[in-house]
């Protein structure tokens, strides 16, 4: 019930993907409510942290390269800031995401438009040139080019995003893989099915976690719980222990660990041993000792955010602090040069390599309504915008709405 509530949230959008890198989406919010540091003091619920697994898996492909805009909320409008935190288009949009390959995705009068760098608004992108994304046509679900035309016809009863060129479909109970021909890869036998990642994928068969190959090969079973794959590694828990194995399903990093903060990053990733946080290699050998409160993942391989006596800040890959920063959780510098962190009193900013806050703490972006746009929400989004700008969203095509 839970993971098909957050597969109908997240089921076909880069618009909800997106905010993956840490805003309050469905099971990525569970985590990042907990600071991504799990431990067996810290149960989260199966089914969110496998679904967890398969959003954060996609949202690596959706991660921003250094120089896109950054998503800012202010004074309950969304526009976007460069990387030194001036204003590149000014908050206008009811609601807006991030930036993907030179254009956002805002809501404007009810609908979705796209958005490029310089704030004018277009025709909303459905999918990148080259791309399939899952569409429903009445009960079924096919996947669309660019243009909104059907590539596979509708015949599934549920499906994710291509990933590493396969999808995810559910046929009645059960799922599989197709190919971008349509083509079924693997035949459906699971009972739930996430995305691929380095050749890997986490499905659930017959009531277990497993790992399996792209034919559908079961390469590991046995574990409680798949909670992160890269960089060869995938972290497995077992009884409330964590470890790591490789894609043959052998242990790597033994199952000794009471937490770990996720995949690893830049080689390395973050253990808790007794109540304290440290960093192991993919070998399983200790990089950085067992002396913080919280450790985060070293993305873009430089930073990682941690926790020591109190003070929060990041760390380099020697474990010095190299700057301090008051927050109650960050992700990490899953942005390039830049990092999301959030306050204790859910106040949102971003911040940079030197240290240097470049915006915030100020309101925090959110996600798109779960329940969906009330009437209210297509009224107010048309607000601020004259009759030219709404004309021009009006005549836009409905394609995939």
């Amino acid at each position: 019930m839970i993971l098909e509530a957050l597969r109908r949230d997240l089921r076909y959008s880069s618009r909800a993907l997106a905010w993956n890198k840490g805003f309050n989406c469905a099971a990525v919010l569970t985590l990042a409510r907990h600071k991504l540091l799990l431990h067996n003091h810290m149960r989260v619920p199966l089914a969110i942290a496998a679904f967890a697994l398969a959003v954060s898996a996609y949202g690596q492909q959706q991660r921003i390269s250094t120089g896109q805009p950054l998503v800012v909320l202010q004074d309950g409008k969304y526009g976007y800031i460069d990387h030194k935190g001036q204003l590149m288009i000014k908050p206008q949009f009811f609601w807006a995401t991030d930036f993907e390959d030179g254009l956002a995705t805002a809501y404007v009068c009810g609908r979705f438009v796209s958005v490029d760098r310089s704030g004018r608004i277009q025709a909303h992108r459905i999918a990148l040139k080259g791309e399939l994304v899952p569409s429903r046509r009445d009960a079924k679900i096919g996947f669309v080019d660019a243009s909104g035309r059907f590539k596979i016809s509708p015949e599934f009863d549920d499906a994710l995003p291509f990933s590493e060129g396969l999808a995810a479909v559910k046929i009645g109970m059960q799922w599989g893989f197709i190919d971008a021909s349509g083509r079924h890869v693997i035949n459906p036998r699971f009972d739930n099915a996430f995305y691929f990642i380095e050749g890997v994928a986490v499905a659930d068969l017959a009531k277990q976690f497993v790992l399996i190959d792209r034919k559908g090969k079961v390469i590991a079973r046995g574990f409680d719980s798949f909670l992160g794959i890269a960089e060869g590694r995938v972290l497995v828990t077992r009884r409330n222990d964590f470890g790591f194995i490789d894609f043959n399903g052998k242990v790597i990093v033994p199952l000794i660990y009471d937490g770990a903060g996720g995949e690893f990053e830049g080689g390395l990733a973050s253990v808790s041993k007794e109540g304290k946080w440290g960093y192991i290699d993919t070998n399983g050998k200790v990089i950085i000792p067992f002396m913080f409160d919280e450790a985060g993942p070293f993305y873009g391989g430089n930073f990682a955010p941690a926790k020591l006596r109190g003070q929060t800040g990041f760390i380099d890959r020697s474990g010095k602090f190299v700057f301090p920063l008051p927050y109650a959780y960050s992700p990490g510098f899953m942005d390039g040069d830049i990092a999301r962190f959030w306050t204790e009193d859910q106040h949102f900013g971003y911040v940079n390599e030197s240290g240097k806050v470049i915006w915030g703490p100020a309101e925090t972006p959110d996600h798109e309504p779960l329940p969906g746009w009330s009437d209210e929400d297509r009224l107010k989004s048309c607000e601020g915008f004259p009759e030219s700008t709404r004309s021009l969203v009006a005549s836009f095509p409905r394609i995939g709405e």
